[in-house]
């Protein structure tokens, strides 16, 4: 045993000194779609485009001459014609500053065609709970932490299981888009296990929309200061999202190292669009989300002690 582990350490040592070059083989470009939309009464716009090489970090090169609509199931007179801009950009205006995109509660289809080929998906739009208010929390100082403020936002989940949000938050106009700051609901928790419907969301992920970052002595800086604001965006979505961003958050919260010999292996993930060509693969995704948000300044007097 103790041989065996000698071994281990000889040639972790030599992996580390070691520069290895890796023989990935070229893959064939996908077709990747953005639809990620919103009820609104501002532009939406779909990004088509291929997909780069694993190591290319080059611009992604738009796709264009496709046809983009999106239609009502239930009501095909309501339908939404999307014009080509630059570099794989297609957007459909609103005819009038209160044209909202879609209608909560409908169903909608999304067909593209692009040189033959047609690309379809379905998708909801549900409604969203209105965001209460905002406070902040204060945790007075110990052993790991200094005196730290998080900010919590209120809101109930709405009545009936199964519904699906993403909740985004901004400090200081600055969006919190990290892999691992992805916050996701299922009703009013982290899954469809459990019953938490129609409840207050529960305290992480309220909480969630905090920053969460660390010195170079490990201790956790104080996320929010008077003075600082916040805004938080709180979208419906269907429940392919949700599990759509359950697996982004898979693959791209990753800390490297040792770790990675047991994380789950790199992998593209699901989409919800379908080729007609059944040999096909594609990447990307199509939802459309009803929004609520609130955004507060901090003060002293929004300081709170919150009980569960």
């Amino acid at each position: 045993m103790k041989n065996f582990i000698k071994l281990f350490v000889i040639l972790l040592v030599v992996a580390c000194e070691q520069e290895i070059t890796t023989g990935l083989p070229e893959s064939e470009p996908l077709v990747a779609f953005d639809a990620w939309l919103y009820h609104s009464a501002t532009p939406q716009t779909i990004d088509i485009y291929t997909t780069n090489t694993y190591f290319d970090s080059s611009e992604p090169v738009g796709i264009g001459g496709a046809t983009v609509s999106i239609t009502n199931v239930d009501d095909p007179a309501e339908s939404y014609s999307f014009v080509e801009g630059a570099n794989g950009q297609y957007t459909w205006t609103p005819a009038t500053p209160t044209e909202t995109f879609g209608i909560i509660g409908g169903v909608y289809s999304l067909i593209i065609n692009i040189d033959g080929t047609t690309y379809e998906s379905l998708t909801d739009l549900s409604p969203v709970p209105s965001i209460d208010s905002i406070y902040w929390r204060f945790d007075e100082e110990d052993a790991f932490t200094d005196d730290s403020y998080f900010a919590n936002f209120w809101a109930r989940d709405l009545e009936g299981k199964g519904d699906t949000y993403w909740i985004k938050s901004w400090k200081n106009g600055e969006l919190l888009n990290k892999p691992d700051e992805i916050n996701i609901a299922y009703d009013a928790a982290f899954s469809e296990d459990g019953d938490a419907d129609g409840l207050f969301f529960i305290q992480p992920i309220r909480e969630l929309i905090n920053p969460f970052e660390f010195d170079d002595q490990d201790v956790l800086i104080n996320p929010f200061e008077p003075g600082d604001s916040i805004f938080v965006e709180l979208n419906s979505i269907s429940q392919d999202a949700f599990f759509f961003l359950q697996q982004v958050q898979i693959q791209t919260a990753r800390e490297g190292g040792f770790g990675e010999l047991f994380a789950v292996p790199l992998a593209n993930i699901q989409s919800n669009i379908f080729s007609d060509n059944p040999n096909e693969k594609v990447v990307g995704f199509f939802n459309i989300s009803a929004t609520s948000s609130l955004g507060k300044l901090f003060t002293e007097d929004d300081i709170r002690i919150i009980e569960e």
